[in-house]
């Protein structure tokens, strides 16, 4: 094959690639994803907190109490907040990506609350965090495909 060829083919897939970014962007894809990221990251943000606050306590009994009167309250407006929005997501695509964030939210609640009530409680929280790694993985994807990449932040907690 000769240099022109290859040339051609290199321009044909970056005008390829640079294409699909523009449809995405110029479709309001690239926005709506932006949008999205900006408008629910705090409801991330309260939730770390709350599992970093979780984490700093020493005992069993300090434990219930926060999980009583802060997580299980917190974790209710937290859903309540994200259903909220979720209603107001009119793409199917990131309305289904942001249903598992609901989902893992959700089971991570009934796994506290079961843990309260002294019933089995490991299968829910594993089933809660498979979800929020699915979530996290397909906003990645999505994201992806829109034209955006989201650059996680991994903070380690320390005392």
């Amino acid at each position: 094959m000769n240099k022109k060829m290859i040339s051609a083919i290199i321009t044909v897939v970056f005008l390829g690639i640079s294409g699909y970014y523009f449809f995405q962007n110029a479709s309001g894809n690239t926005d709506l994803m932006l949008t999205y990221i900006e408008e629910t990251n705090h409801l991330t943000d309260n939730y770390n907190l709350l599992l970093y606050e979780e984490e700093l306590i020493d005992t069993e009994e300090e434990l219930v109490t926060f999980t009583e009167k802060v997580l299980l309250p917190s974790l209710d407006s937290i859903i309540a907040e994200a259903k909220q929005y979720g209603d107001s997501i009119e793409n199917d695509k990131l309305k289904e990506v942001h249903n598992l964030h609901v989902q893992a939210l959700e089971l991570r609640l009934q796994a506290d609350q079961a843990w309260l009530e002294g019933a089995e409680a490991e299968a829910l929280y594993v089933e809660s965090d498979t979800f929020y790694e699915k979530y996290e993985s397909n906003l990645n994807s999505l994201a992806r495909q829109w034209g955006v990449e989201i650059e996680w932040e991994e903070t380690e907690n320390e005392e």
